[in-house]
């Protein structure tokens, strides 16, 4: 009985754990859109900052929030 309940726990834990992992793949792909959404709004390149904004997430989200825009002010 002890056996059939630990190997459960397992099972629940891998489960929950992949939920986890897709919840993160979403957040990524949405900071990525985010991230080339503002970019081209301020100039920037948008494949750029989207494939940065996959891979680093919040960081790339900050960093193309604080930079300043290339475009002439007048």
């Amino acid at each position: 009985m002890i056996a059939y309940l630990a190997s459960h726990q397992v099972e629940a834990g891998f489960i929950l754990s992949g939920i986890k992992g897709i919840f993160v793949a979403i957040g990524s792909v949405i900071a990525a859109i985010i991230c080339a959404i503002i970019a081209a709004a301020k100039g920037r390149s948008a494949i750029l900052f989207g494939i940065a904004g996959l891979i680093f997430s919040i960081l790339t989200l900050i960093v193309v929030i604080v930079i300043p825009s290339k475009r002439a002010r007048y």
